[in-house]
Formats: C-alpha cells, sequence, structure tokens
C-alpha cells in the first residue's frame, strides 16, 4: 500500500438525509429555507416548511460547532419536522490505537454527561472499534429553559488504510423512534468506508 495514497471518507445516505453545509460559510437561514422546500415539495405547507426550516438551521449551526467531516439531519417525520442527525469525524489516532482506549477518545473529544451509558466492542467493514450507546438529559431553549432527554449511538472505529481514526455519531431527541433509529445507525456504521482517490 503506498504511504502517500489519499484516502476518501464515505458513508450512504439513506431517504431522508439532507446533506448538512458544514464549513461551507454559507447564510443557514436561506439555506435551511431552500433546503426544507426541495426536501419536502413545492406543495408542502408553508408552516411545514417554516418548521423543518427552522429545525434544519439550528441543526446546521449546532454540527458546524463540533467540526465535523461531514453531518446530516436525518427527517423522521417531515410533517412534525423530527429529525435525527449523525456526523462523522475524523480525529488523530496517536495514544486511541486501540479498541481499549477508543471510549476514552469519544470521552475526550465528544464529552457528555450521561445517565446511561453502554459500551461494546464491534466490527465493521470499516475496521474493529467500539459502539457507545448513551441516554442524557440536556437543557434546551434560550427563554424558557426545559429538560429533553436525549440518545447518542457513537461508533469509533480503526480503520486499517489510515492512523486517524473514524468517528460516527448519531444523536436524537424522540425517543418514540428509538428502535428505528439504533438499526439506521448500525446500517450507516456499516456503510462506512475509506475509498483511494485516484488521479485523473
Amino acid at each position: 500500500m503506498s504511504d502517500d495514497a489519499v484516502w476518501q471518507c464515505l458513508i450512504s445516505e439513506p431517504d431522508g438525509s439532507i446533506r448538512l453545509p458544514v464549513g461551507e460559510g454559507l447564510d443557514l437561514a436561506q439555506w435551511s429555507r431552500q433546503a426544507a422546500q426541495a426536501y419536502l415539495g413545492a406543495s408542502a405547507p408553508r408552516s411545514e416548511v417554516r418548521e423543518l426550516s427552522s429545525v434544519l438551521a439550528r441543526l446546521a449551526a449546532s454540527s458546524e460547532l463540533s467540526a465535523p467531516t461531514f453531518a446530516y439531519a436525518y427527517v423522521v417525520d417531515p410533517a412534525k419536522a423530527v429529525t435525527a442527525v449523525y456526523e462523522v469525524h475524523d480525529y488523530d489516532g496517536e495514544g486511541y490505537r486501540s479498541a481499549d482506549r477508543l471510549p476514552d477518545l469519544i470521552r475526550d473529544v465528544l464529552p457528555t454527561s450521561p445517565d446511561r451509558r453502554d459500551v461494546v466492542q464491534v466490527d465493521l467493514p470499516a475496521g474493529s472499534g467500539v459502539r457507545v450507546q448513551e441516554i442524557q438529559s440536556v437543557v434546551t431553549g434560550a427563554l424558557f429553559k426545559k429538560k429533553t432527554v436525549m440518545e447518542t449511538v457513537t461508533y469509533a472505529v480503526l480503520p486499517e488504510q489510515v492512523e486517524n481514526i473514524l468517528v460516527l455519531r448519531m444523536s436524537w431527541t424522540n425517543l418514540v423512534f428509538s428502535e428505528a433509529l439504533l438499526e439506521l445507525s448500525q446500517v450507516l456504521a456499516e456503510s462506512l468506508e475509506l475509498a483511494e482517490v485516484k488521479e485523473g
């Protein structure tokens, strides 16, 4: 294998996925209106477009802060603007290049205060790693504070091609959809791959 090979991280984009414009410097209010309208269609009620647009703008701004390689909103229920979000991160593997150290990496780079945390080792097409499932209470709202329960599934993978570590994180707050979203997170994790970029 060539040491100077260039690798690109890929992941599947299931129906319902909307890629967030991380690092693109776009006007998020304008982008979210256009993305919501394109997703819902020209005949969608204005209230639905407005609600989904608001959610997409918030998710895009939030993802921008965590600086992922790329991020997606996943629309669970378009009529109610119920969404999940999934992000892929690429971290320097120094000091963490073993399955035993991966939970520490996740804790260090994506810190949380979970009420419950389950860690299991996994073998994925992209490499071996760990799966961390968390339930935590988060405070939301600028003016009227409220506690929301959030569920998060994080996969950290040790790819053979590079020394870096790939991290896929998916999170949502509507736990009614947890079973389906847990299944989707597994499908996404299994689709994660590094592909060599060919010149020309």
